[in-house]
């Protein structure tokens, strides 16, 4: 191999580890920004699609189920769902499932769970346009 060819070879290796890195950061970047909501009711903010913002808030056996909208922040009236469930997955046991209820404004709760630190809690949502998003956390001790 020639060493103009050599040079020509890596400099477009170089041009391709660049693009790469660059599209690895942005998606990290993304990734990252994802997780910028704050929990307002001392919960555990959801992971899921960006349909809507969902913080979980365990307290006393009720599960209880903040709903937002994700882009403008305003919350999403309880009363307007199709319908919603939560879940409650964890290792050596089996899933517990319970229908959320309209609790006023945005909240909707679920009793007769008892999720352990390390658990996921996934809420299934039909939003009242009849679109289904979906959020999950690992469930951890929070303190309000």
């Amino acid at each position: 191999m020639s060493l103009d060819r050599a040079f020509t070879a890596t400099k477009g290796g170089l041009w391709a580890a660049f693009f790469l890195s660059l599209a690895v950061t942005l998606q990290v970047g993304a990734a990252l920004a994802h997780g910028d909501e704050k929990p307002k009711h001392g919960g555990i903010m959801g992971r899921g699609d960006d349909t809507v913002t969902v913080e979980f808030v365990y307290k006393e056996g009720v599960v209880t189920v903040y709903i937002e909208d994700h882009d403008s922040a305003a919350p999403l009236l309880a009363e307007n769902f199709k319908g919603a469930w939560v879940n409650v997955f964890g290792p050596g046991r089996p899933a517990q499932r319970a229908e959320l209820s309209p609790a006023g404004e945005n909240r909707l709760t679920a009793s007769g769970l008892s999720p352990r630190v390390g658990d996921r809690l996934s809420a299934r949502l039909i939003l009242p346009n009849g679109m289904e998003t979906w959020s999950v956390v690992t469930f951890r001790e929070t303190r309000r």
